[in-house]
């Protein structure tokens, strides 16, 4: 899956600051990290691009399909937030298949598949 943020930008409600003007193109099978300090908008980056966050300027691409529009259900990106108390009592393995159970694949492979992104 490739993904392209062309110029991305957005606002914090009630605030003039947040990303500005975020362009990035990773390819299909490319590894990228984002990283910064605290409060550089890197959870707000990857909110944008998964739909959990909207009201951006700018364009979204997977595969470049523009996602400016679709909604969150059908975007197919998981986000897995670094606390630890988004599902305290399932293991690591359990916590990164999860999204995979929602689309009710079967155990076998979707442990699997987990085992291989981990």
């Amino acid at each position: 899956m490739s993904l392209l943020l062309d110029t991305v930008s957005y606002n914090y409600p009630g605030s003039t600051h947040g990303l500005h003007e975020v362009s990035l193109d990773v390819r299909t099978g490319e590894l990228v990290a984002v990283i910064g300090p605290s409060g550089s908008g890197k959870s707000t980056l990857l909110k944008l691009v998964s739909g959990l966050e909207t009201g951006h300027t700018g364009r979204i691409a997977l595969d470049g399909e523009d996602m400016s529009r679709t909604p969150v259900h059908r975007r197919h990106i998981g986000m897995v937030f670094q606390s630890y108390a988004l599902f305290p009592h399932l293991s690591v393995l359990d916590n990164v298949a999860y999204g995979l159970k929602l689309r009710k694949v079967a155990t076998a492979e979707r442990r699997q598949r987990a085992q291989a992104l981990l």
